[in-house]
């Protein structure tokens, strides 16, 4: 039996649309995100507060020390 126009028409669109979602599916796959380690999703705040992706450089802290003078009495 012969397919009428429309019946054509529904199952070339089907077929399209499977396509379509083939590709979709393979972009997905191609392109996940699902996976990767914990140092790609950290970003680090500069200085300045910009977001960065390296580590900045630890600063060099100098203690600040103050002489105390003990004062005991006597007895």
């Amino acid at each position: 039996m012969a397919d009428s126009f429309s019946k054509k028409q529904s199952i070339k669109n089907k077929a399209l649309k499977q396509k379509e979602k083939d590709t979709k599916k393979a972009d997905r796959k191609i392109n996940n995100n699902k996976g990767k380690g914990f140092e790609s999703m950290i970003v680090y705040v500069d200085e300045n507060g910009h977001f960065t992706n390296t580590k900045p450089e630890p600063k060099l802290v100098t203690p600040v020390v103050r002489s105390h003078k003990l004062f005991l009495k006597k007895e």
